[in-house]
This record gives C-alpha cells, sequence and structure tokens, in this order.
C-alpha cells in the first residue's frame, strides 16, 4: 500500500538576510516538541531554540486544541532562538494522524494563516523517526507510545503502513492499550472475578483515590480520557519490573500486538533480509524490559531486524528532512548536526 503523498507548499516572501533557519516539529497524540535550527555555510545544523505543547493529532484531540499546541510548541522555540516575527526558510510537521485529508487541509490553512516558513512540509509523524533511525530513510519505523502504529519504506518510493487505527479499535500495543487493560485487571480484582495484583494499589495511588469504583471518573473527568488512560502505562511497566503476574502478562500481550505490527509490515514489503529498525515512543523508548521483550520476539521472525535504533527524539529527524530538502535544492552543499 502505498502512503499518501505530504504536502509540501511555498509561500511568497522576503529573504531577510543570507542566514537560513529550518524548523522541526513532531506531535502525537500526548505532546508536541519543536525545534528550530539554524543552517551553517558547511550545511551544519545548529539547534537554537526548542518548544513544548500539548497534543496535536487532530483526529483525537481535536482541532482546535492540536492548533493551539502547535502555536505553542513553535513560538516557544521562535522566541526561545530570538527569531520571532520571522518567516523561516522551511519547516517539516511529522504529525500523528496527517494522512487524513481533513487533517492534512486544516494544518495547511493553519500554516498558511501563521507564515512560520516560506516552504512546509506536511508528513507521516513516522518519517522523521526513519529518518532519524535508518541511514537512507529506509527500513521499518515502530512507534510505540500513546497509539502504536509501523510504517515500512523502501528505495522504490514504496510505503507500508500497519496499525495508527487509534484507540477506539486499534492502538494495540501501546500506552493506551496498557492503561485499559491495567483498569480491567483492577475492576476484575476488585469485583473478585480476576486475580489480585499490585495494579490496584498502584493505579490508585497514580488517580489519587482509594476507591476502585471512583477510577471512572478519574480517568474521563479531565477532558482527554485517552491520554489519562495512556499516562498508566508507566505504572503497568513498573509494576511488571516488581515481578506482578497480571501486569507481566498485560506487558507480554502489549508486546505481542506491536510485533505483529513490524512483522505484518515485513510480510507486505517481501523482505527477504534483515532489516533496519527504528523505535520510537515513550512506552518502547523509555522501557528496557518492553524494548528487550519486543526485540526477542522480533527476532525469532523470518527475516528478523538488523540494526535496531531507538529514536529517543524524533523531532530531529524533522531537521534532518528539512536540512537534506534544502541542500537537495542547491542551496548548501550538505547537511550535518552539532
Amino acid at each position: 500500500m502505498r502512503q499518501r503523498a505530504a504536502i509540501t507548499k511555498t509561500l511568497e516572501t522576503e529573504t531577510v538576510d543570507s542566514r537560513r533557519f529550518i524548523l522541526g516539529v513532531d506531535g502525537g497524540g500526548s505532546k508536541t516538541a519543536a525545534l528550530l535550527a539554524r543552517l551553517e555555510d558547511n550545511g551544519e545544523v545548529v539547534i537554537i531554540g526548542l518548544g513544548q505543547g500539548g497534543p496535536s493529532n487532530l483526529l483525537l484531540a481535536g482541532k482546535e486544541l492540536s492548533l493551539a499546541s502547535l502555536d505553542q510548541a513553535i513560538y516557544e522555540a521562535m522566541n526561545q532562538a530570538g527569531v520571532s516575527g520571522r518567516v523561516l526558510d522551511y519547516a517539516v510537521f511529522a504529525l500523528a494522524g496527517s494522512t487524513s485529508p481533513d487533517v492534512q487541509r486544516d494544518v495547511s490553512e493553519w500554516a498558511d494563516q501563521r507564515r512560520f516558513a516560506a516552504r512546509y512540509e506536511i508528513v507521516h509523524d513516522v518519517a522523521p523517526v526513519l529518518a532519524c533511525g535508518t541511514d537512507d530513510g529506509q527500513g521499518i519505523a515502530l512507534i510505540v507510545g500513546t497509539g502504536s502504529v509501523a510504517v515500512g519504506s523502501d528505495s522504490l518510493g514504496n510505503s507500508v503502513t500497519k496499525g495508527g487505527w487509534g484507540h477506539w479499535f486499534g492502538d494495540k500495543g501501546s500506552g493506551f492499550y496498557l492503561g485499559y487493560k491495567a483498569l480491567a485487571a483492577v475492576a476484575e480484582a476488585s469485583d473478585d472475578i480476576g486475580p489480585e495484583t499490585i495494579l490496584s494499589e498502584l493505579v490508585m495511588l497514580k488517580l489519587d483515590t482509594a476507591n476502585p469504583r471512583e477510577i471512572l471518573e478519574e480517568v474521563s473527568g479531565h477532558g482527554d480520557t485517552r491520554k489519562e488512560v495512556a499516562a498508566l502505562a508507566p505504572t503497568v511497566l513498573d509494576a511488571a519490573d516488581k515481578g506482578d503476574a497480571v501486569a507481566i502478562r498485560i506487558v507480554e500481550s502489549a508486546v505481542r500486538e506491536a510485533a505483529k505490527l513490524v512483522t505484518a509490515v515485513a510480510r507486505d514489503m517481501h523482505l527477504e533480509q534483515a532489516y533496519p529498525l527504528a523505535i520510537a515512543g515513550g512506552v518502547a523508548c523509555n522501557s528496557p524490559f518492553f524494548r528487550e521483550q519486543l526485540i526477542k520476539r522480533l527476532n525469532q521472525e523470518e527475516p528478523p531486524p538488523g540494526k535496531v535504533t531507538v529514536v529517543d527524539n524524533p523531532v530531529e529527524g524533522c531537521l534532518k528532512i528539512a536540512s537534506a530538502k534544502i541542500a537537495k535544492s542547491g542551496n548548501l552543499p550538505g547537511a550535518g548536526f552539532s
């Protein structure tokens, strides 16, 4: 299956001076990160500003909140870099849900209005993970954060996507999946129809309640239930580290689901040899136990992954994409980070 083409736009603007500035934005179901960098004459990428915002997955957080999160992150980065009010040279927005035509339209209209950059590109949120985690952007990227998705890309420009369906009937193996399973286990333990688990104590401590019957109110009373449920993922992973049998089963189930996404991509891409695998997302990056179990399971498949790279900061991949586009246009000889 071929991925929907990224949107690239150019705005009419005047060049203030010879310096070039690029912007990278990575937005997901829980947070938004922005990095602003200066391109040196030799192509070196020097990060000079960063910003943070809330969720910016328009399909899940809504248009108003998502665009406000993008504004917050970008304005913070521009203020820190001392370039507020300037039209930047290139921006790459890697946003969860960006394959939706409605999301592309809404983000394009917002970007045209804000005029942050003379040229900008809206890409799948896996694109910067591949850019950071593989040598040439070819291989498989797996994101296991609030949601879950795996995407493969080859030298012919073909792309395969598995997962990314959202929490209502997808996001298997994700932070939401872990939190949902934990809440179900706590409810069953409370009703004496499931095994006892330290998740009961840890989840109620996390939610600041002593009554299991108040859990529903606590996770649904803050506006973004999906985010609140996914925020319980570290609690589940902690309980698994402590040896709780119920938590271990939940984590093992999540690992199986995440591995299925990768193997499905490899199968559809007809891969016959070990492939580069880039891993990103809060669950996969922050839990060595989850990651080790995932790689162990994938190594049992044919073909297994080859080089595995953990991408802690995917937004840097947005800058790599932006600098490569400028270099390709002939304005710079090359690109490298410092």
